[in-house]
């Protein structure tokens, strides 16, 4: 799709998103219009009232003036003066804001979502300006500035999110402005790039949990509450169309009475109207409008209000604790105690800042009078979240188990290292840099079996001795190093799986530098002769666990063998030439005399001439002996080839099938 193409799309997109939340509230305010009022109002009316109700859905400040009867008839206080309605009806900004994340989506598979973007946010930014100026009324009178900026930063801010999160995901190019953000921010500090993010993250989902388990207690009270919510309804006398905006009006209020809850739940709870209180220690109310869904307002405190202060509590901890690994895992070696501290402040800061944003856009002006204060206090929300989720996720990562599974220490290839002297020390490294015996067997491949392999150790049983120090005797060389070999001579060399051992364990003992001190103390001698004591000891017990896994095979080959000399014997007739000396009266059993034919007795069938492995390899190296053709069988009869039976006398099991 070219730019225009996507220019065209996303002026469609913001169209689309304005008119679904404006048609939310006009469709139930025109039917109201038709039925309840007879047509006998100017539609206009309804028109301003649904752009109003939009617009303070999306924040923007709306200042309604009531006539002097009007104000008079409501009898509340201060009703004569202009009333700012500042509360938001937060239920259309959650349409729009669903709404442009799908946008953004849409973009992101276009090569210009920076395009897409931008005139989608522009296009709903004049679309909120033409219903400004078309609510302007005398009786109402909408912020028009807020009217621009508020509703397109609801759709523009998720679109941009939805679009950054599906490049991420498809691994396509950043545009050029994300690219300037990215650069900014890879200047900062690994380190603290790291402990931020584990802020963000982790406060986003402490907040996160707080706000569902509100979502729960405020669906609990509803259900709780049910007869009084009714009893409202009926008082309103509102009728059934008149109840149906005025269930879609509380609808557009829910997101709102989650922002209480959560405030409830972090502890100073939240007011309807001044002087009010509604907390887990106490409520204190006065006059409150008459809406159905006040109902479900708890009218005294709780006994063990204070322990939903647990929530956030545990909340953060959860938090810190599952996101730790993470954390140790992106710190490494940089990983102390000060940066899980700071890991976890920035937690209680991200929690507090994203409590107290809830809090404040679930605040605000809902009347006249006592009513301009509704809703929690957002700073001391915000900074009791931030104190009651920071503390325990400083504490999670502090005294938290890592779940990231470190490598376990192989304690069969230890090595053993001996710093008194250089000598000593020198030969250690030599076997670092060779690497130990059991690492020479395993490359050889002695513990698998999936193939064969061959390897040869050669053992001196005699004293380790320098070549400058000491000639051998002819006695010495007479003697020659005893040599453990498998399956065939030591010369014969197979370079796909022999492995050649280092020469100190062919020798048993460690390699030491040509460049050595010459001077060997008894002290020396004996620590070198320990360390060949032990690597023997652990080449004795790798060849005696070599020779017990062969006789195992073996032992596994002979019974192979066996039971292919008993199938031999089945298959090549030997069962038949044993003679039956056991009497059967079963009458399916019963062999009687075979006939002779013509003064000459029938031979009995040879045995099979092949072994089975002659069989099953297919032996063709025997000439074709002559066929004998047996006499025929007299008529009426019918024998059996193998048992020399007649067929009749067979058990019908046994009969031929088909060749009759």
């Amino acid at each position: 799709m070219n730019r225009l193409g996507t220019a065209l799309l996303a002026a469609i997109e913001a169209v689309v998103t304005v008119g679904v939340g404006v048609g939310l509230v006009l469709v139930p305010l025109t039917l109201l219009w038709g039925f309840e009022y007879g047509l006998q109002v100017d539609w206009d009316v309804f028109w301003k009232a649904a752009g109003n109700i939009w617009l303070v859905g999306h924040g923007v400040d709306v200042t309604f003036v009531l006539s002097a009867a009007a104000a008079k008839a409501s009898g509340v206080s201060g009703a004569a003066a202009p009333i700012s309605i500042t509360l938001a009806a937060l239920g259309f900004a959650v349409v729009t804001a669903w709404l442009g994340a799908r946008a953004g989506r849409r973009f992101a598979e276009t090569e210009h979502r920076v395009t897409g973007i931008l005139v989608g946010t522009a296009a709903v930014a004049l679309l909120g300006l033409g219903l400004g100026l078309s609510a302007t009324s005398s009786a109402s009178h909408p912020t028009l500035w807020q009217a621009i900026v508020f509703p397109a930063l609801w759709f523009g801010v998720p679109a941009l999110v939805a679009a950054e999160v599906c490049r991420r995901r498809r691994s396509m190019p950043a545009d050029a402005v994300t690219g300037r953000v990215l650069d900014q921010v890879h200047r900062i500090p690994e380190v603290w790039r790291a402990v931020v993010g584990f802020g963000l993250r982790a406060g986003t989902a402490a907040t996160a949990m707080v706000v569902a388990v509100a979502g729960i207690v405020v669906g609990f009270l509803l259900l709780g509450s049910f007869a009084e919510v009714i009893t409202l309804y009926e008082r309103s006398h509102a009728g059934v169309v008149g109840g149906i905006s005025l269930t879609i009006g509380q609808l557009a209020f829910l997101p709102d009475f989650v922002g209480w809850a959560t405030a409830w739940l972090v502890g100073p709870g939240f007011a309807i109207g001044t002087g009010s209180s509604v907390s887990p220690i106490g409520t204190t109310l006065g006059p409150i409008p008459g809406i159905p869904v006040f109902g479900a307002l708890p009218s005294s405190g709780h006994t063990f209000g204070l322990l939903w202060i647990l929530v956030p509590v545990l909340a953060g901890f959860a938090a810190g604790g599952l996101l730790r690994p993470r954390l140790v895992r992106v710190l490494g070696a940089a990983d102390s105690a000060l940066l899980r501290a700071s890991a976890g402040l920035a937690t209680g800061i991200v929690a507090g800042v994203l409590t107290g944003g809830v809090a404040w856009l679930s605040s605000g002006s809902f009347g006249p009078g006592r009513l301009a204060d509704v809703g929690p206090h957002a700073l001391v929300v915000g900074s009791l979240a931030a104190l009651e989720v920071g503390v325990p996720a400083i504490v999670a990562l502090a005294i938290g188990q890592d779940l990231v599974r470190m490598p376990e220490r192989s304690w069969t290839r230890e090595r053993w290292h001996e710093t008194e002297d250089t000598e000593t020390a020198a030969a250690a490294a030599s076997v670092d840099a060779e690497g130990s015996l059991l690492d020479a067997v395993d490359r050889a491949g002695a513990g698998r079996t999936t193939d064969v392999h061959r390897f040869v150790v050669d053992e001196a049983h005699h004293p380790v001795t320098r070549a400058d120090d000491h000639t051998p005797d002819a006695d010495e060389t007479d003697h020659a190093p005893d040599a453990v070999e498998t399956d065939h001579a030591p010369d014969a060399v197979d370079t796909d799986h022999d492995v050649r051992l280092p020469d100190w364990a062919r020798t048993g003992a460690p390699a030491v530098p040509a460049n050595a001190d010459a001077s060997r103390t008894p002290e020396t001698a004996g620590r070198v002769g320990s360390i060949r004591d032990r690597l023997r000891g652990a080449a004795d017990g790798v060849r005696d666990g070599v020779r017990d896994r062969a006789d195992g095979l073996k032992s596994r080959a002979d019974g192979l063998k066996n039971r292919a000399e008993s199938l031999r014997e089945r298959v090549t007739g030997s069962d038949a030439e044993r003679p039956d000396t056991a009497p059967d009266d079963r009458p399916d059993r019963h062999r009687p005399e075979r006939p002779d034919v013509a003064g000459a007795r029938i031979d009995e069938q040879p045995a099979f001439p092949w072994s089975t492995e002659e069989f099953v390899a297919g032996r063709d190296d025997v000439d074709d002996e002559p066929v004998v053709t047996p006499p025929a069988a007299p008529a009426g009869k019918r024998w059996d080839a193998t048992d020399q039976i007649p067929e009749e006398e067979l058990p019908w099991w046994r009969r031929p099938k088909g060749d009759r």
